[in-house]
């Protein structure tokens, strides 16, 4: 009643609606150059974003250690060389400890350390002429190095001028051990 019957000699006439395999695989081939691409894009975009975090840590690092040394030359009384590549920065109440490491800078107050992540390089210091010898060749001047980034090259410079009470005071200060 609401069946319908189909006779025999219809079906092979009748025309079934699908693809063919050589359509099946065009259809594959330009699906895979397409996802082979957009991959090959995805790898250069995760690429160009790795530089790019890369470079934001540098410049971060590097702009908070040359603000860092600035306030540290202002509010320093002298500044000792300890060791080859470390510094003590002397103030009133404390004591900050400057060490130039190979692949990053440190520099240490109390139990606080704050690490820079660049490599310092050609390190040159000037030192503050003193008769005491505690100090001789050990009070900085100046102290200046090179950061290197990607073949880019930045220089950091630290000075630190002395007046006359605090000299007054370092070439006293081993006269009163004397005594």
């Amino acid at each position: 009643m609401g069946v319908k019957q189909i006779k025999i000699t219809e079906w092979p006439h009748r025309r079934v609606k699908g693809l063919t395999l050589a359509e099946v695989l065009v259809t594959l081939a330009l699906t895979s150059v397409v996802v082979t691409l957009a991959y090959t894009g995805l790898n250069y975009v995760q690429k160009l974003y790795a530089q790019y975090r890369q470079q934001t840590r540098f410049i971060q690092s590097l702009s908070h250690l040359q603000t860092r040394l600035q306030y540290e030359g202002l509010k320093a009384r002298y500044v000792l060389q300890t060791a080859e590549t470390e510094f003590q920065i002397v103030r009133d109440s404390a004591k900050v400890t400057l060490k130039l490491l190979p692949e990053s800078v440190i520099t240490t107050q109390g139990i606080q350390t704050d690490t820079f992540y660049v490599k310092a390089r050609q390190i040159e210091r000037t030192y503050q002429p003193v008769k005491n010898p505690l100090y001789a060749g050990r009070l900085i001047q100046s102290l200046s190095f090179q950061c290197e980034f990607t073949k880019q090259k930045f220089n950091i410079y630290f000075y630190k001028p002395y007046d006359a009470s605090v000299l007054l005071e370092l070439e006293g200060a081993e006269l009163s051990k004397q005594n």
